[in-house]
């Protein structure tokens, strides 16, 4: 028919993949930008994991050196009282200082910062994750072995120290205030529960170290 004009399939469709593929384009810089971006919050979190481990190393080895000097004091009192002849002021001395129990701080800001914005869900590095979770996993646990050693200093030596020790003039007491059966079976358990304390709080040390040297830049 007159009139008709031919229609160019042909540059109709090359026009169609040109479009194609500029959506396609456009998606894939879209997308690599979005990695890119989830990329530098996981390398981000990481950093602070990082420097919040070397913060809570600090703690653990401070609370370590506690750990350690108590028991010395525990094992030199435990002994003392034991001896037919008590060095009262001594015992009183040491009874003394086995009040000065710390508590072990450790930070978990990085982490939860972590998991609560949802972004641990872009870490490519399965193992990195795996470790990190497992990190503090027993950073909670042992901060639950912590806070049993001080509940039982705090429901068995501390109230027997306030009751019998003189707080005020800080003067020795009679013998039997040391040298008695209840006494001496609480320096026991609060013995048993700072050595269990130093044992897993060495372990928690190892398990940090390794992850820093892993992980430090």
């Amino acid at each position: 028919m007159r009139g008709t004009k031919k229609i160019d399939w042909l540059n109709h469709f090359l026009e169609f993949i040109v479009v194609v593929i500029g959506i396609l384009l456009a998606f894939q810089l879209n997308t690599c930008r979005e990695a890119k971006k989830e990329d530098n919050l996981v390398e981000s979190h990481v950093k602070n994991v990082v420097e919040e481990t070397q913060f809570n190393k600090q703690q653990i080895e401070g609370s370590l050196e506690t750990s350690k000097t108590l028991l010395q004091k525990l094992d030199t009192l435990i002994n003392l009282t034991a001896q037919k002849e008590l060095d009262r002021n001594s015992a009183h001395i040491l009874s003394m200082e086995l009040m000065s129990l710390d508590y072990m701080y450790l930070k978990k800001n990085a982490y939860n910062s972590l998991v609560e914005t949802g972004d641990i869900r872009f870490m490519d590095n399965s193992q990195l994750q795996k470790d990190i979770i497992s990190l503090y996993e027993y950073y909670t646990w042992l901060e639950g072995l912590d806070t049993s050693t001080r509940t039982s200093y705090l429901e068995n030596y501390l109230p027997y120290a306030t009751k019998n020790f003189d707080l005020i003039h800080y003067q020795a007491q009679a013998a039997e205030v040391y040298t008695n059966k209840l006494f001496r079976n609480y320096l026991s358990v609060y013995r048993y529960s700072l050595r269990y304390r130093q044992q897993k709080q060495e372990d928690l040390l190892a398990i940090v170290d390794e992850f820093l040297i892993k992980y430090t830049p």
